[in-house]
């Protein structure tokens, strides 16, 4: 019997990723857009608290995120503009730099890297063909990325609207005599969904304010820009961070900030971490449950090979989920204690400190 539940499990989780991956169009606008329901829900009730019908309230939120994803879509499209006037004199500093490590390898190591068909040759300027298929390329991303928007956000509005039937759906399908503890893990899932969520934006608006400074007083062109770069790839744990500082540096060097600019950028980035992990997320983030950085890593890399940079964003939240789960069936409890110890929902350095008597 416990052979037949262990194939079981393994059946039912190689199903499982095998209609992910191959669902990936269908599901992961559905997955995305039922994140921003859970961030847009507290609006969308205040707003029916207020005297709104359901779908009105719906559609006000969708028009908000519509709004905010637009701006951000423009804002972004701005300073790609003056990054791009700038393409002549990035693409010679990045020549120059690349001539002087190749003059550098040869007379410190003796490496035959000056002839012209050395390993590190000199850049060329792309041909006709190969501007336009790399304009073809950006268009095909540009239409993908506006259909998927369009579908998060009629899916977003659909799902605020039968959040409800939703809900009693998946009540119904539990046994009778655990409803209760049902209601407990979609309360839980979606309480914990949403303070995960409310505790980044806040510690990426947090890291916006310090990458500008940082970057402006070492003398990055376009500071905001990339400090709301490096600020919202802090979505991807571990590896948004390595990325970001790697795209500033390299953005600092093409500008012609030689490498005391990287060097500050590299030490702005430690000390805005250091700053970001001791004090501001014990701070904001109250979230309940705690995932072991072991788990955290792997569930990140397997929602890379599933579903790209899109899995990578979702994993954290849908692994608190299934933490939940885990904790509340106890025959899943010992994987719930594994993946990480519950942390209390209210600590003395958080913002609300617990009541004292007298």
């Amino acid at each position: 019997m416990e052979l037949r539940r262990i194939v079981q499990i393994q059946f039912f989780i190689i199903l499982t990723t095998a209609i992910l991956y191959f669902a990936k169009p269908v599901l992961m606008p559905l997955a995305i857009a039922g994140m921003f329901a859970l961030v847009f829900m507290p609006l969308c009730q205040w707003l029916e608290r207020k005297g709104c019908h359901t779908v009105v309230a719906s559609l006000l939120c969708g028009l908000l995120f519509t709004m905010l994803v637009s701006g951000f879509i423009l804002f972004v499209f701005w300073h790609v503009q003056h990054i791009a006037a700038d393409f002549s004199d990035i693409r010679q500093h990045f020549t120059d730099y690349l001539k002087a490590f190749r003059h550098y390898l040869h007379d410190q190591f003796g490496l035959d890297t000056l002839k012209k068909g050395s390993p590190l040759p000199v850049p060329v300027q792309p041909d006709t063909d190969g501007i336009g298929k790399i304009a073809g390329m950006l268009v095909g991303v540009v239409i993908s990325l506006v259909i998927n928007l369009l579908l998060i956000m009629v899916y977003m509005i659909m799902l605020l609207c039968l959040r409800q039937q939703v809900r009693a759906f998946v009540l119904k399908l539990a046994p009778s005599e655990s409803r209760g503890k049902t209601e407990i893990v979609i309360n839980q899932s979606a309480h914990v969904v949403q303070q995960y969520l409310r505790g980044l934006a806040i510690v990426i608006a947090f890291l916006w304010v310090m990458y500008s400074i940082g970057f402006s007083l070492i003398g990055v062109h376009t500071p905001i820009f990339f400090a709301i770069l490096c600020g919202l790839l802090e979505i991807i744990p571990f590896v948004g961070n390595i990325t970001g500082s790697t795209l500033t540096c390299l953005m600092a060097l093409s500008q012609g900030g030689g490498f005391n600019m990287v060097f500050g950028v590299l030490i702005t980035y430690i000390l805005i971490q250091s700053i970001q992990f001791y004090i501001i997320s014990p701070l904001v983030m109250q979230t309940q449950v705690s995932i072991h950085p072991l788990f955290t890593l792997v569930v990140l890399f397997a929602g890379d090979l599933v579903w790209g940079i899109s899995g990578m964003i979702l994993a954290i939240p849908a692994l608190g989920i299934v933490k939940i789960i885990c904790d509340h069936i106890e025959v899943l409890q010992p994987f719930g204690h594994l993946l990480g110890e519950n942390r209390p929902s209210k600590r003395w350095w958080g913002f609300r400190r617990p009541k004292t008597t007298a």
